[in-house]
């Protein structure tokens, strides 16, 4: 049995919405806060926020924006960007968020990971992962894709559950933003290293995609971007998400 999540994974900076393709190009595509509540109101299992400029820009994600979005919108959120230690996290937290991600900061250290796994739980601590195949293996990738490491995936996923990680967000540089499904190898590549929930990330192309996921690897959470926020082949800017028959027709399959 798998309990199967389908989660809008939202780039943002500040206020805004933005779209970008392999980690490149982002462009702005709209306000996060209306974006949020289209979401919530087509009733997403779960949002994921993630502001790619925060660290960059030395500060976290908007706070205010946060606690605007928390007093109004009531599906779970999860937010990242620039966290760089546990004490940052504490007032979103204090507004009902449910889970932070950590992405960059883990270049200095599992510290992080394991002070905000104690405090809040481990189902509170979520890291987000970007890989790349490089010479036939999956290597980690720091800052938005843009610096590259040696470390290898697996040994990583181990390192994290073992610090306190309680979920991953796994993308597939490769992938992100294309819209031509998701990577099934590094999925499959990666299958029974961790007892943590993965979510695959990067290359959403439509509810048929999400569905080969589930069937073909062990996931039972994805998180899309491009197909969420974009229709057709123009990359016309449409927000949507899948209807209930479809969810419930995925759910069945898996019960």
């Amino acid at each position: 049995m798998k309990l199967i999540r389908i989660i809008p994974l939202l780039l943002i900076n500040n206020n805004f919405l933005l779209k970008g393709e392999n980690f490149k190009n982002h462009k702005y595509i709209g306000d996060v806060y209306n974006a949020v509540k289209i979401f919530s109101e087509k009733r997403a299992h779960e949002i994921i926020l993630l502001d790619i400029f925060a660290r960059r820009e030395k500060r976290t994600i908007n706070f205010d924006l946060i606690k605007k979005i928390r007093k109004e919108i009531f599906v779970p959120l999860c937010v990242g960007g620039g966290f760089s230690n546990a004490d940052q996290v504490d007032r979103f937290f204090s507004e009902g968020v449910e889970k932070v991600s950590i992405n960059s900061e883990l270049q200095n250290g599992f510290n992080i990971i394991e002070k905000i796994s104690n405090k809040f739980g481990s189902q509170s601590t979520v890291v987000s992962i970007d890989v790349k195949k490089i010479e036939g293996e999956y290597k980690v990738f720091f800052e938005n894709g843009e610096k590259k490491t040696d470390i290898k995936i697996d040994k990583y996923l181990k390192d994290l559950e073992n610090a306190g990680a309680g979920e991953v967000i796994l993308t597939s540089i490769d992938n992100e933003g294309e819209r031509n499904g998701f990577n099934l190898d590094l999925y499959n590549q990666i299958k029974n290293l961790v007892n943590i929930p993965i979510i695959a990330s990067g290359g959403a192309k439509n509810i048929n995609s999400m569905d080969l996921l589930f069937e073909k690897t062990d996931i039972a959470s994805c998180a899309v971007g491009s197909s969420f926020v974009f229709f057709g082949e123009r990359k016309a800017v449409l927000l949507n998400y899948p209807t209930r028959d479809q969810i419930e027709k995925i759910f069945n399959k898996y019960e």
